[in-house]
C-alpha cells in the first residue's frame, strides 16, 4: 500500500496583510470580498482571512451619506422621515452587522478547528497507513518464514523415510547374517561329526592293527610272506591318520575364522542398526518441533488477520478514537 502525501500546512496570515489588500482592493474601485482579498493573497486560510476582514470592516468609519438636493421644505419634511426611518434602519443594520460579526468570527473560529481536525486526521491518517505497511511488511515476512519451515518439515519427513529405510535393509542384512551363522554353525556340528567319525575310524584301525600285531606274532611262521604288505599297510594308515589331522585342524581353522568374520558382521550390523534407530528417532523429534512451531505461526497469523477484519469493521468514530 503506498502512502498518499499529505497537505502542506497553511500559511499563516496576518491581520496588516489582510487590511492591505483589502485597502488596496477599494482604492481600485472594487468591494473588498472575502473571494477577492484571497485572490489578492494568493495564499491563507479563508476562515481565518474572514476573521481578520471582518475585524478590518468593524475598525472604519461608518461611510457619510451624500447631502440631499431638494426644496427646503421638502427637505425638513424628508429628513425628518428620513432621520426616523434612518435611526430605525441604522439601529436595526448594526445589530444585523454585529450579529453578522459574531456569526462571522464563529465560522472562522469553527473553519479553524475544523482544519486543524483535518491536519490530525491526516496525520492519524499517516500513522494508520504506516502502521498498515508494517502489518502487511510482518504478514509477508511470517508467510515467507511458513513456507521455508514447510519445506524444512517436508526435507526431515523425507530424511526420516530415508533413514527408515536404511533402518528395514540393515534389520534385513542383519537377518540374512544371523541365518548365515546358524548355518556356520550347523557346518561346525558336521565337522566335528565328520571328525569325531574319523577319530572312531582311526582308533578302529589301530584296534585291527592291534589285533594283527598279535596275530602275527602268534603265527609269525604263517604271515611271514605278508609281513611287508602289513608294513605298507601301517604306512598307509599312519599317512592317512595324519592327513586326516591336518584336514581336521584346517577344517577347525576355517570355520574358526569364518565364524569370527560372521560375529564382527553381526556386531557391526546391530551398531549401524541402532545408528540409524537414533537418526530416524532424531529426524522425527525435529519433524514434531516444525510440526508445532508451523501451528504456532499459523495461528498467529490468523489471529493477525481476524484482529485486522475487526478493526477495519469498526465504525470510523472507534477506529479514529483508537
Amino acid at each position: 500500500m503506498s502512502r498518499q502525501p499529505s497537505a502542506p500546512p497553511p500559511v499563516e496570515i496576518s491581520f496588516e496583510q489582510v487590511a492591505a489588500a483589502a485597502e488596496n482592493l477599494e482604492g481600485r474601485g472594487a468591494d473588498p470580498t472575502l473571494q477577492r482579498v484571497c485572490e489578492h493573497l494568493g495564499a491563507g486560510s479563508p476562515n481565518r482571512i474572514q476573521r481578520h476582514l471582518t475585524a478590518w470592516r468593524a475598525a472604519r468609519p461608518a461611510p457619510t451619506p451624500p447631502a440631499a438636493r431638494l426644496p427646503e421644505a421638502l427637505i425638513a419634511a424628508l429628513e425628518e422621515e428620513l432621520a426616523r426611518h434612518a435611526g430605525d434602519a441604522l439601529s436595526r443594520g448594526e445589530q444585523l452587522a454585529e450579529e453578522a460579526r459574531g456569526d462571522a468570527a464563529t465560522l472562522a473560529e469553527l473553519g479553524e478547528a475544523m482544519e486543524r481536525r483535518l491536519a490530525e486526521m491526516e496525520t492519524r491518517l499517516a500513522s494508520a497507513e504506516s502502521a498498515a505497511e508494517q502489518a502487511l511488511s510482518r504478514r509477508d515476512e511470517l508467510q515467507a518464514a511458513l513456507e521455508e519451515l514447510r519445506e524444512n518439515l517436508e526435507v526431515e519427513q523425507r530424511e526420516a523415510r530415508t533413514h527408515r529405510e536404511g533402518l528395514l535393509q540393515t534389520q534385513q542384512q542383519v537377518e540374512m547374517l544371523r541365518e548365515q551363522l546358524e548355518e556356520a554353525v550347523q557346518a561346525r556340528l558336521a565337522a566335528e561329526r565328520q571328525a569325531r567319525d574319523t577319530e572312531a575310524e582311526r582308533i578302529k584301525a589301530e584296534r585291527s592293527q592291534a589285533v594283527a600285531e598279535a596275530q602275527r606274532d602268534s603265527a609269525l611262521a604263517q604271515v611271514r610272506e605278508k609281513t611287508e604288505q602289513l608294513a605298507d599297510l601301517a604306512k598307509e594308515l599312519q599317512a592317512e591318520r595324519s592327513r586326516q589331522r591336518q584336514e581336521i585342524a584346517e577344517m577347525r581353522n576355517e570355520q574358526k575364522q569364518r565364524l569370527d568374520a560372521l560375529e564382527r558382521a553381526r556386531h557391526e550390523a546391530q551398531k549401524q542398526a541402532q545408528e540409524a534407530a537414533q537418526r530416524a528417532s532424531k529426524a522425527e523429534i525435529r519433524a514434531e518441533a516444525l510440526q508445532a512451531t508451523q501451528a504456532a505461526l499459523k495461528s498467529r497469523m490468523d489471529a493477525m488477520q481476524v484482529q485486522q477484519r475487526q478493526r477495519s469493521l469498526r465504525p470510523q468514530g472507534e477506529r479514529e478514537r483508537d
